[in-house]
């Protein structure tokens, strides 16, 4: 790994002319995409050096480097871009590969969530949702490989693509077949949102930061595209509000926090039928994306882990549906 960091230390030096001295290598498996933490000589870290495995088209690539700067010239705080020394939005490797270079934003992931961050957290996830639906890009919006509703629009198509790729993992992949039929018991309201924002699509912890009580970072924007709000929401109170780590167990007051931090700052406050939809929604967002796990085999990553993982979710969320239910109307209602 440490010939592989002092590559691309080099790359970085060359290819976009910063003072940088060395690397630490961020991210864990879940995800096919290499970050390096690029510091200066004095070891502060100023540069995040992105290396976009899992969707690597030149098109969907000028498009989130433009919504950076779209978002942050917003007020929104996401890493500004920078470009090479020839101009240029991203550089290549040896092997062909696409590198992205981001000024570091400062602040330590949101591994211990508290109700004062959760909230926060929300808010901030407010103020995304209510960037303009016309940014003024100047490139082609381009969204991720698999569609926010590929469950619902394609599931056959979608169910055969999985398990094209998850070859080997099949028992894996069976067990999720009892959580789609839940998911289609309850998704006429899901299917029912229709007004479409852009959406983080990946909002938890780990895709925050925070430095003296304030969110001072919104991270790894690979993910963004036109969706639902409850997506979003959905998502960030099933990984803010769990108890831990494999353990999605929502806690009260950490989902209550979630919510009043959202409908505190959002343009509207989430309609009854949008409330009906976040157990549904949460639902949806634990089942398997063809596309994620095509970059992780590619990579050479085990699929075994990002197959397992949800399924706990899932499995707390089906436990718990009728109380979540509760709670969610509880809070929404605030």
């Amino acid at each position: 790994m440490k010939a592989n960091i002092d590559t691309e230390v080099a790359l970085a030096r060359d290819a976009f002319a910063i003072p940088a001295a060395g690397g630490v290598l961020l991210g864990g498996g879940a995800t096919a995409n290499q970050v390096v933490a690029l510091t200066d000589s004095a070891g502060r870290r100023r540069w995040a050096l992105r290396g976009p495995r899992r969707d690597a088209r030149p098109a969907r690539l000028a498009f989130l480097l433009g919504f950076h700067h779209a978002a942050r010239t917003r007020g929104l705080p996401v890493a500004v871009p920078r470009r090479t020394v020839d101009g240029q939005p991203w550089t290549y490797d040896a092997q062909g590969r696409p590198w992205l270079l981001l000024e570091y934003l400062p602040g330590r992931p949101l591994d211990r969530v508290t109700a004062e961050l959760a909230e926060m957290a929300a808010a901030r996830l407010a103020d995304f949702h209510q960037l303009p639906d016309q940014l003024g890009l100047p490139t082609t919006v381009v969204g991720p490989e698999t569609t926010w509703d590929a469950w619902l629009t394609g599931p056959e198509d979608t169910w055969r693509a999985c398990a094209e790729v998850a070859a080997g993992h099949h028992v894996l992949l069976d067990a999720y077949r009892v959580h789609l039929d839940r998911l289609y018991e309850h998704a006429p309201a899901l299917r029912q949102t229709t007004d479409r924002v852009w959406g983080h699509g990946d909002f938890h912890g780990h895709n925050l930061l925070h430095h003296r009580g304030r969110i001072t970072g919104v991270i790894d924007l690979d993910g963004v595209g036109r969706r639902p709000r409850i997506t979003d929401v959905a998502y960030a109170m099933l990984m803010l509000a769990r108890t831990g780590s494999g353990d999605y167990r929502l806690k009260p007051h950490l989902l209550r926090a979630v919510l009043t931090g959202y409908q505190r700052h959002a343009a509207a406050p989430l309609t009854a039928a949008e409330t009906r939809a976040l157990w549904s929604a949460m639902v949806l967002s634990q089942l398997p994306d063809p596309a994620h796990l095509t970059a992780l085999r590619r990579a050479g990553r085990d699929l075994g882990p990002a197959l397992a993982r949800p399924l706990a979710a899932l499995r707390d969320l089906a436990a718990e549906r009728t109380r979540l239910t509760n709670l969610i109307t509880e809070g929404a209602t605030r």
